[in-house]
């Protein structure tokens, strides 16, 4: 919803005098009932409420974490599209940092990057602790990570024959926020190498070898993470969009010594030199590896998104989702038409307003086919159950909150209203 609709609403009751006089319907609020919480480092059940994970990151931002860092517990909150089409689906990831403060870590679906703000203490519930570098370490490669390699599923079951080049190794560390972006004589591929988040910093190490499917004359890169498994993607660089990416001929590949213990933020450092026949002439590419630091969203950025929603009147992400349902969301099904009926247009302005208008009555009516009203708006929302009342020339909506139990009923232009966007709920 966009939230000068409610803010908007609210303003002209307070400056007409009703606001300090009467009850008002529209409460949004956070619907426990509505989310998954779960803690994404731990296997034990969450127990941190879904209002302190919904509510972190929302005021004073910071852009930087000073001192030395230790990763905490991550919960992410999650809430299932109540119906078949989907768009009610949200989540948020909340990781707990120490440093010379306590930092609160923020991912959701709005801003491509990280959010973060300094509090006060971490929830009870916060137990693990991992020490994270803000840049990746270069580490030695043993014996037996190269065998882990050779002999991984995927290097011996993928569709292409690849032929592993068991000295072509790398491995680094976790790193606290960034991305390690690859390339070949500049040319970068469509996505970086790794990128770190502080909530997988408990993975463990990462090691890479580079492999080459003589069929698709492609190099091919073997990652392998902490809990030992083996991915597997092909190394296309794009000089051009429209051309198809160089291919190498007869590849062979010589690992290059790197002098750091560190990858330094955008240094690139040359890692492998790819030795191949190109029109039958011998070349030679140089690939580097370059360590780029994340960065963290800023007040403004976090405004000015909010600011480019709300002016986005077809974009479902600004407007509220408002529906009739005969029987409860929950977490096993979603439900469809004819179970669930959504209000059509993107402007609901006059919706809204009938129930924020509402009277309180001490009994609603009579229950119909369609029981229940479900506002959602962003992260909060409130849920009413519905019943009527015919009279000889009009039909009465009665609204009842589901928290409080308080009941209230549309006034005649919001009965009609209300009518206007759920016509089907008349008959």
């Amino acid at each position: 919803m966009k939230r000068k609709m409610i803010a908007t609403v609210i303003g002209m009751l307070v400056l007409s005098g009703c606001a300090n006089e009467r009850e008002t319907a529209l409460k949004l609020d956070y619907i426990d009932e509505q989310w998954i919480v779960g803690n994404y480092t731990s296997e034990k059940k969450a127990t941190i409420g879904v209002e302190t994970v919904l509510e972190a990151c929302t005021g004073e931002l910071t852009t930087t974490l000073e001192g030395e860092l230790t990763v905490r517990d991550t919960v992410v909150v999650s809430r299932p599209p109540f119906t078949n089409i989907g768009d009610d689906f949200m989540y948020k990831a909340v990781t707990y940092v120490e440093g010379d403060q306590l930092y609160a870590v923020c991912r959701d679906m709005v801003s491509p990057h990280l959010q973060a703000e300094v509090v006060p203490s971490f929830p009870e519930q916060i137990v693990t602790a991992q020490p994270v570098d803000r840049a990746p370490v270069v580490l030695p490669v043993s014996p037996a990570d190269k065998e882990a390699f050779l002999e991984a599923e995927t290097l011996q079951h993928h569709p292409f024959k690849l032929v592993p080049f068991r000295d072509a190794v790398f491995s680094f560390s976790q790193a606290f926020y960034g991305e390690i972006e690859i390339a070949i004589d500049g040319w970068p591929p469509l996505f970086p190498l790794h990128m770190f988040e502080p909530a997988s910093a408990g993975i463990g190490d990462i090691q890479m070898m580079l492999a080459s499917s003589e069929t698709e004359s492609l190099p091919y890169i073997l990652m392998r993470y902490g809990d030992g498994s083996v991915s597997s993607q092909p190394l296309e660089v794009t000089f051009d969009a429209e051309m198809v990416a160089p291919r190498f001929e007869s590849l062979e590949i010589e690992r290059l010594p790197i002098d750091t213990g560190a990858l330094m933020p955008d240094v690139s450092y040359p890692v492998f030199a790819l030795h191949y026949e190109k029109d039958g002439k011998p070349e030679t590419s140089e690939m580097t590896f370059t360590y780029r630091e994340g960065t963290f969203s800023t007040e403004e950025d976090r405004d000015l998104r909010q600011q480019f929603a709300d002016e986005q009147l077809g974009n479902q992400s600004a407007s509220p989702s408002v529906y009739v349902h005969k029987r409860p969301f929950n977490f096993d099904e979603t439900l469809g038409y004819p179970d669930v009926l959504k209000a059509a247009g993107t402007d609901f302005n006059e919706l809204i307003e009938a129930v924020e208008l509402a009277e309180p009555v001490k009994r609603g009516g009579e229950t119909g086919e369609y029981r229940l009203l479900t506002i959602v708006d962003g992260l909060k929302g409130q849920q009413f159950a519905i019943s009527f009342k015919q009279r000889s020339k009009k039909r009465d909506v009665y609204i009842t909150d589901l928290l409080s139990e308080q009941t209230f009923k549309l006034t005649s232009t919001g009965a009609e209203t209300f009518f206007s966007y759920f016509p089907q709920v008349r008959k």
